[in-house]
């Protein structure tokens, strides 16, 4: 499911310029401790919530809430991260637009904005949190 969210932000967030990326770069950044200059994205699994199970004869159904988080960071030089906030706006908006109500092929349900939040402004730069989830199934046959 990442690979086909960062290929669908790649595709359509024209103003991350082909830098969105999976959760390896994530891990990257975070263990050498540098940011990136230009706004990037990287999408990550954030976990899953388990809902009701469905009543079947010979036949364990569950349907799940699959959580994927999208950290977006922007370059912005002012101290305080009033101009950041102002240049993420759009970049958070786009990918809203681009994953809530889209589902990889073969996928049950689609994608629904589930959160947002700042992470961090450090050394200029904004790291935000959008998370998305999508209702899959459980079948398990005992």
């Amino acid at each position: 499911m990442i690979d086909e969210m960062v290929a669908r932000l790649n595709a359509q967030v024209a103003g991350l310029n082909g830098r969105a990326e999976g959760v390896l770069a994530l891990m990257d950044l975070l263990r050498s401790n540098r940011l990136p200059e230009n706004a990037t994205a990287m999408v990550y699994p954030a976990g899953f919530r388990g809902l009701a199970p469905a009543d079947a004869t010979g036949v364990f159904s569950q349907a799940l809430a699959e959580s994927y988080g999208v950290v977006l960071v922007v370059s912005s030089r002012d101290k305080v991260g009033r101009k950041a906030l102002e240049k993420i706006d759009p970049h958070l908006r786009s990918v809203m637009s681009a994953l809530a109500g889209w589902a990889p092929v073969g996928a049950t349900g689609v994608f629904q904005v589930s959160s947002g939040r700042p992470l961090s402004f450090k050394e200029g730069r904004l790291m935000f949190e959008l998370v998305f989830s999508i209702n899959t199934n459980l079948r398990v046959h005992p």
